[in-house]
């Protein structure tokens, strides 16, 4: 790793703390007013009761290279599934219709595109979706795109459960509603809530939502939902990139951007090569998401669960994490679940 990518890792922590915290509060207060029902409902746990094991479905690239979708729906697979929100339009045109949408980020207009954006007409113009990589398929004649994608929540909506953080847009909690998604809203941890002073306590003490552990994006908090609320000791990951496929421009990643004002023409050294030793390739990431792979590394290990990477890309890879591949899990007698 080049040292100006190490020296950024080490201070991820601290920086996504202020990235994120003022906003994640501001966006808690303007919720306050919709946020009734938390992620421990009996409705939320009712759902995955007897459904055997649990498939993540992140929005990494990869699975617009393998298809995941596709593949667990021919299945037949009978387990839950949980999307993150920057994989539910992908979820939706493939024929797969997940039981959760997770969503966390704060970000006051990008995470309602997910969704799709009844007012993207009228907001600035953004080239976040013409660039990034995410879902090439929103970048391209967006505004028909868009509308494609309201159509497909609207009709969906209903049968979603909105795992939402009380730190998202008020955008993002009015599209929800707008589809008619149940809402079912829980609180990051911004800070140690054991420290005097902590901003986690006083956004429990605001709306005494539960808090849960994210590992600072929506991916990881969507697992450890699968885990320690639902209750499952088997998940899958689908789309767990945490980083970038081979020959991906780097001004395409997600926070090319960012890297590039604070470092210009060094922009290129904040960029972190990953070889997979299971597919045989090397991957690149950033330290974001470098920090991101090594904190669920962490609590991967920490786990009493199950994690099966059946991503088939990406960078995530280690202890604590069996990598296979997705018709393998899919296999009726390839695992043996049990839900506690």
């Amino acid at each position: 790793m080049k040292a100006l990518a190490a020296s950024v890792v080490k201070k991820m922590a601290r920086l996504s703390t202020l990235r994120s915290a003022e906003r994640s509060l501001a966006n808690a207060k303007d919720n306050f007013p919709h946020i009734e029902r938390s992620l421990l409902d009996p409705e939320v746990l009712r759902a995955a009761e007897g459904r055997g094991s649990a498939i993540v479905v992140c929005a990494g690239p990869s699975i617009h290279i393998q298809n995941p979708a596709a593949a667990i729906v021919a299945s037949g697979y009978r387990g839950v599934t949980i999307a993150v929100d920057g994989a539910l339009g992908y979820c939706l045109r493939n024929g797969l219709v997940p039981d959760y949408v997770m969503i966390l980020d704060p970000h006051p207009t990008r995470v309602a595109r997910w969704l799709g954006d009844p007012d993207l007409e009228k907001r600035d113009d953004d080239d976040y979706f013409r660039r990034q990589e995410m879902d090439p398929y929103l970048g391209v004649n967006e505004r028909a795109k868009n509308r494609e994608l309201i159509e497909l929540v609207d009709r969906h909506g209903p049968r979603i459960k909105a795992i939402a953080s009380t730190s998202i847009a008020l955008a993002v909690t009015r599209r929800c509603l707008s589809a008619r998604m149940p809402l079912y809203w829980w609180n990051p941890l911004l800070d140690d809530f054991e420290k005097p002073g902590s901003m986690t306590r006083a956004l429990y003490a605001q709306n005494r939502m539960p808090c849960m552990v994210s590992g600072g994006n929506v991916g990881s908090a969507a697992w450890v939902f699968a885990h320690q609320i639902l209750g499952f000791d088997t998940v899958a990951l689908v789309g767990m990139d945490f980083g970038y496929a081979p020959g991906t421009p780097i001004q395409n990643t997600q926070y090319y951007k960012e890297i590039a004002e604070l470092f210009g023409d060094k922009a290129a050294d904040a960029f972190i090569d990953v070889y997979n030793p299971h597919l045989k390739t090397t991957w690149f990431t950033d330290p974001a998401y470098f920090w991101y792979r090594q904190s669920f590394l962490k609590l991967a290990r920490a786990a009493t669960c199950r994690t099966v990477n059946c991503t088939e890309g990406g960078t995530l890879f280690g202890k604590g994490v069996e990598f296979t591949r997705l018709a393998t899990f899919l296999e009726p007698s390839a695992a043996k679940p049990r839900r506690k």
